[in-house]
Protein backbone atom coordinates (compact mmCIF):
# COMPACT_ATOMS: atom_id res chain seq x y z
CA UNK A 1 0.00 0.00 0.00
CA UNK A 2 2.53 2.51 0.74
CA UNK A 3 4.37 1.68 -2.33
CA UNK A 4 1.02 2.69 -4.27
CA UNK A 5 1.14 6.08 -2.28
CA UNK A 6 4.47 7.18 -3.03
CA UNK A 7 4.31 5.95 -6.34
CA UNK A 8 1.23 8.33 -6.41
CA UNK A 9 2.71 11.07 -5.15
CA UNK A 10 5.71 10.74 -7.48
CA UNK A 11 3.22 10.85 -10.65
CA UNK A 12 1.25 14.18 -9.51
CA UNK A 13 4.62 15.95 -8.43
CA UNK A 14 6.21 14.86 -12.38
CA UNK A 15 2.93 16.35 -13.39
CA UNK A 16 2.24 19.39 -11.86
CA UNK A 17 5.60 20.84 -12.91
CA UNK A 18 5.07 19.75 -16.61
CA UNK A 19 5.24 23.05 -18.19
CA UNK A 20 2.17 22.25 -20.43
CA UNK A 21 1.44 25.97 -22.09
CA UNK A 22 5.09 26.34 -22.47
CA UNK A 23 5.22 23.73 -24.71
CA UNK A 24 2.94 25.63 -27.00
CA UNK A 25 4.63 28.28 -28.96
CA UNK A 26 1.70 30.43 -29.42
CA UNK A 27 -0.29 30.53 -25.97
CA UNK A 28 3.49 32.99 -25.33
CA UNK A 29 3.51 35.68 -27.73
CA UNK A 30 2.01 38.91 -26.90
CA UNK A 31 1.77 40.01 -30.64
CA UNK A 32 -1.71 39.08 -32.17
CA UNK A 33 -3.68 39.78 -34.99
CA UNK A 34 -7.81 40.72 -35.20
CA UNK A 35 -9.47 38.33 -37.68
CA UNK A 36 -12.90 38.86 -38.37
CA UNK A 37 -14.87 35.41 -39.31
CA UNK A 38 -16.66 34.99 -42.83
CA UNK A 39 -20.11 32.46 -43.65
CA UNK A 40 -18.14 29.04 -43.34
CA UNK A 41 -15.17 29.59 -41.48
CA UNK A 42 -13.91 27.63 -38.40
CA UNK A 43 -11.33 27.82 -36.12
CA UNK A 44 -9.37 25.13 -38.06
CA UNK A 45 -9.84 26.88 -41.20
CA UNK A 46 -8.51 30.09 -39.98
CA UNK A 47 -5.89 28.10 -38.06
CA UNK A 48 -4.36 27.14 -41.18
CA UNK A 49 -3.98 30.41 -43.28
CA UNK A 50 -1.96 32.00 -39.74
CA UNK A 51 0.07 28.77 -38.86
CA UNK A 52 3.39 29.16 -39.38
CA UNK A 53 5.53 26.50 -41.46
CA UNK A 54 6.81 24.27 -39.02
CA UNK A 55 4.49 24.42 -36.33
CA UNK A 56 1.61 22.60 -35.16
CA UNK A 57 -2.23 23.30 -36.33
CA UNK A 58 -3.58 21.47 -33.62
CA UNK A 59 -1.11 24.35 -31.06
CA UNK A 60 -3.07 27.44 -32.98
CA UNK A 61 -6.34 25.56 -32.73
CA UNK A 62 -5.92 25.32 -29.16
CA UNK A 63 -4.29 28.90 -28.53
CA UNK A 64 -7.02 30.55 -30.50
CA UNK A 65 -9.38 28.84 -28.78
CA UNK A 66 -7.97 29.85 -25.35
CA UNK A 67 -7.56 33.34 -26.00
CA UNK A 68 -11.05 33.84 -27.23
CA UNK A 69 -12.67 31.67 -24.80
CA UNK A 70 -14.02 29.00 -26.85
CA UNK A 71 -14.18 25.07 -26.65
CA UNK A 72 -14.59 22.29 -28.81
CA UNK A 73 -18.13 22.71 -28.55
CA UNK A 74 -18.56 26.31 -29.85
CA UNK A 75 -19.49 27.78 -32.64
CA UNK A 76 -18.14 31.20 -34.47
CA UNK A 77 -20.19 33.61 -36.56
CA UNK A 78 -19.71 35.38 -39.18
CA UNK A 79 -18.86 39.35 -37.80
CA UNK A 80 -17.40 37.83 -34.78
CA UNK A 81 -13.76 39.04 -34.23
CA UNK A 82 -11.20 36.71 -33.36
CA UNK A 83 -7.54 37.06 -31.59
CA UNK A 84 -5.18 35.30 -33.06
CA UNK A 85 -1.46 35.05 -31.68
CA UNK A 86 1.32 35.51 -33.81
CA UNK A 87 4.78 33.80 -33.02
CA UNK A 88 7.44 35.71 -33.87
CA UNK A 89 10.17 33.84 -35.39
CA UNK A 90 13.74 33.55 -32.68
CA UNK A 91 16.13 35.48 -33.59
CA UNK A 92 13.71 37.90 -35.63
CA UNK A 93 14.53 41.35 -33.72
Amino acid sequence: MMKIVLAATVIIALWSITPLASSNPYLVVDTYTNVYVKSGDTVWNIAAKHVQTGNDIRDLTQAIQQLNGLNNNTQIFPGQILKIPTKVNEGRL
